[in-house]
């Protein structure tokens, strides 16, 4: 007999290729038996695939229901966003109450968390304007005066500003003539830095600064992401002496490349690329070199933009 756990793991593994095989394994999972460790997943899958992907917020919200009484931060704030979106008003308040009792903070704060977390599963089906406006009212919220203090709440902004800089960064090249969209990429990158410089450990902050690399090439401000880029870097070699973020260090030398080609330092952007090519070569991973290329394509499209404006 498959495990709640085991299902959980086969949908994790075929969200975003197979929406339709995910969702069916979701529904017959007893979420009740999770293990509390496995309900976060559980939380973000029902809305990512049942939500976002299929639109079935109805049934993502039903389907939550079976977490909530675990109280985990992490599952309140799903929750709290499947009932936004399902229209149950009175349970997003509830949730969002309860998520704010949990992290120890405002129910105002609570509230924009969940806004953050909810414009990630919405902006990817919004046009580049809808998209930008939904994204930067809900990083409005972090000019709070709340979050001029670190709290718990630092953590979970941080990477809802991070899924929504990696999300703004793969649309079409053509979206980003919007202004909205443009600032709201660049602002959640930066962000997500801000926040991570507070709650994370240096894996994060490299991690960072690699977000704004790439939101800032996106943009064609080569200068700011060869910054970036150098930065994440720079902590690397302080950190990683047992050389266990070679994937890392590999897009960061991919996006040092590019910005120092669009800057004319040729000689840099061929030893970054170098580098850049040699690590990749070693990846034991076939989804993470595929990832890779794409990468690398995505910055000679946009080259190839550039060149023609």
């Amino acid at each position: 007999m498959t495990t709640p756990h085991e299902l959980l793991s086969q949908a994790n593994t075929v969200h975003d290729d197979e929406p339709q095989r995910a969702a069916a394994l979701l529904r017959q999972l007893d979420a009740k038996a999770l293990d509390a460790a496995d309900a976060p997943l559980f939380a973000f899958l029902l809305n990512h695939v049942l939500g976002e992907k299929l639109g079935q917020w109805q049934e993502a919200h039903a389907l939550m229901s079976a977490c909530h009484g675990l109280r985990a931060p992490a599952v309140l704030r799903q929750a709290a966003v499947a009932a936004a979106q399902a229209g149950d008003a009175a349970a997003q308040t509830r949730l969002t109450a309860e998520l704010a009792l949990a992290l120890d903070g405002p129910a105002a704060q609570a509230a924009e968390l969940v806004a953050l977390t909810r414009a990630g599963y919405l902006a990817p089906g919004l046009d580049a304007a809808q998209a930008g406006a939904l994204v930067l009212a809900a990083l409005e919220g972090l000019q709070s005066s709340h979050w001029l203090q670190a709290s718990r709440f630092d953590a979970p902004a941080a990477a809802s500003c991070n899924n929504l800089a990696s999300g703004l960064g793969e649309r079409e090249l053509a979206d980003y003539d919007d202004a909205a969209l443009a600032g709201a990429l660049l602002l959640a990158a930066e962000r997500s830095q801000w926040l991570w410089g507070r709650a994370g450990d240096w894996v994060h902050r490299e991690r960072a600064c690699y977000g704004r690399a790439v939101a800032l090439n996106t943009l064609g401000v080569h200068e700011g992401a060869l910054q970036q880029a150098h930065a994440g870097l720079v902590v690397l070699d302080q950190h990683d002496h047992g050389l266990e973020q070679s994937v890392d260090r590999a897009f960061l030398e991919l996006e040092r490349a590019h910005a120092c080609t669009s800057l004319g330092q040729a000689a840099e952007a061929a030893q970054a690329a170098s580098r850049a090519e040699h690590l990749a070569k070693g990846f034991d991973d076939e989804s993470l070199r595929a990832w890779f290329e794409q990468r690398r394509q995505r910055l000679a499209a946009l080259a190839a933009l550039a060149a023609r404006a």
